[in-house]
């Protein structure tokens, strides 16, 4: 058993877990690597650290493990110098096309909100805690799918559907030659297409990211800093539940909340400044959901 002191860098615990999982894990990492930019959110910090550029798995990996990330990216857009400071000394030579959906914009998502660990109705700047069933999961996929099923059939793109690791899909075509090459008005066009379409229900993205040619993404593989779920590739069936990450063991975790609710599937009883044994992916969860923190972890 090992005991946090300190509440800095979020979670002492948490750091500790994410530095051992990635001395592991298996990053699926796009071909010519050495043409994207990398980045990295930190533990503790708003701020982002961009314009990484690696030639390799390994020589990313020794970086990851001295300089842990909450979350981890690379570009959607493939670049000359990528480890360039300023956008326009990159050298663009094209991007990845990418679709995003959020739970947030396709479900009515139940808040719960709470002031001073008590669970109100009333707008207060306490907690807020929103929560994901399978039931708006499989509607999200549903719509990744007709998405994907649609780049296809319409435009004759190849598309892969990935978990973000917390709320959401991403739908991705790894984009070559003309596609590639699509300015911001022509992913414009596409976007348009999927939100208010000639022949089918519009689906709810974020325009943005489509219409964006320099976005980052997620790397499958890696962390949600929001979850502490994998980013994963998603081919058939899909349960947002413990599965989802890839921690074992258990966790003691002190409350900040007074509430029963669901996470990652299951229905957890909570009660203010009280200590609760539970599976580490759930604790790990409700803490980088700021609903508590993890006081020791027993593997």
């Amino acid at each position: 058993m090992r005991i946090s002191t300190s509440p800095q860098e979020r979670n002492k615990i948490i750091y500790d877990l994410f530095k051992e999982y990635y001395r592991y894990a298996k990053l699926e990492l796009p071909k010519d690597m050495e043409l994207r930019e990398f980045a990295f959110q930190p533990f503790n910090s708003e701020i982002y650290v961009r314009h990484l550029s690696f030639a390799n798995e390994e020589e990313l990996r020794q970086y990851i493990l001295q300089n842990v990330p909450l979350h981890l990216y690379y570009s959607s857009a493939r670049y000359q110098l990528p480890s360039a400071k300023e956008m326009e000394e990159k050298g663009w030579l094209g991007s990845d096309l990418l679709f995003d959906l959020d739970a947030d914009e396709i479900c009515k998502l139940r808040v719960r909100k709470f002031c001073d660990g008590i669970e109100t109705f009333s707008d207060c700047q306490g907690i807020e805690y929103a929560e994901l069933d399978n039931e708006c999961v499989s509607l999200m996929l549903e719509k990744a799918f007709l998405i994907r099923d649609k780049l296809k059939e319409d435009f004759g793109l190849q598309a892969r559907i990935f978990f973000s690791g917390n709320r959401g899909f991403h739908i991705r075509v790894e984009c070559y030659g003309d596609c590639a090459l699509l300015d911001s008005e022509d992913r414009r066009e596409i976007a348009e297409y999927f939100i208010s379409p000639p022949d089918f229900e519009g689906v709810k993205i974020d325009e943005q990211v489509t219409i964006d040619p320099k976005r980052l993404v997620r790397i499958p593989g890696s962390l949600n800093g929001k979850s502490g779920l994998r980013v994963m590739e998603v081919l058939g069936g899909f349960e947002f539940d413990e599965s989802l990450s890839p921690f074992s063991g258990e966790v003691i975790f002190y409350s900040f909340v007074t509430s029963t609710l669901r996470a990652l599937n299951e229905e957890i009883r909570l009660k203010k400044e009280s200590a609760i044994k539970l599976p580490a992916s759930i604790g790990i969860y409700l803490t980088l959901k700021g609903l508590g923190v993890i006081k020791a972890y027993v593997r």
